[in-house]
């Protein structure tokens, strides 16, 4: 389904790019546009009232965003959005996206898409109020994960204080954990690529 959906989208979109740490979109702007991912990371994310940065949700390929409000009868984004990584979308105008609203593909993948935001929502909650800073950490590297000739390696290049803005904590105590594992045959850590080698091992 996802090939049929993907091939539905981009003929209703155009190719859209942003550079890494570019807002695709901001709070308070109108919602003009769904944004379906094609290639790249972005952050869905909100400032509390102490000015610190809240990340409601990491969105991959494959993910579509930007429509939640829509749908809930607002015409201005609640929350902004952040390419963490070069990224490709396919823009697609909202009343585009709603007068489809009878395609099936469309529907089902809209459904799914809100299952999956809401699901990644609780866990992030999850993750904020229950994990030590340690926790979350680790829980974000397995999560970024991917497996490269049987180890499991994050190749997205994310720096320690945008790490620290998804986390909720300081971009030094990123560093400390990060220096610490590294030291003790953790992880192996260069240049942004971190392969996770025996990062669950007790201590």
């Amino acid at each position: 389904m996802l090939m049929e959906f993907r091939a539905s989208i981009e003929q209703y979109g155009k190719i859209v790019h942003f550079s890494k740490g570019q807002r695709i979109y901001q709070a308070g702007e109108e919602v003009k546009n769904v944004y379906y991912i094609m290639e790249g990371l972005v952050k869905l994310a909100d400032d509390a009232k102490d000015g610190q940065t809240v990340t409601i949700a990491l969105l991959y390929p494959g993910n579509l965003f930007g429509f939640l409000e829509r749908f809930n009868g607002e015409i201005e984004y609640s929350r902004y959005s952040v390419a963490l990584t070069n990224t490709k979308l396919v823009a697609i105008p909202i009343e585009v996206l709603l007068q489809q609203s009878g395609n099936s593909i469309i529907e089902q993948s809209l459904v799914l898409t809100l299952i999956k935001q809401l699901s990644e929502a609780h866990e992030l909650i999850f993750v904020h109020s229950k994990m030590t800073v340690e926790e979350r950490l680790r829980w974000l590297l397995k999560k970024l994960a991917k497996d490269v000739n049987g180890v499991l390696t994050v190749d997205i290049p994310l720096t320690h204080e945008e790490i620290s803005f998804m986390l909720g904590c300081s971009r030094q105590k990123i560093t400390m954990y990060l220096n610490k594992w590294k030291k003790e045959g953790r992880i192996q850590y260069e240049r942004g690529n971190i392969q996770l080698l025996h990062i669950d091992q007790p201590v």
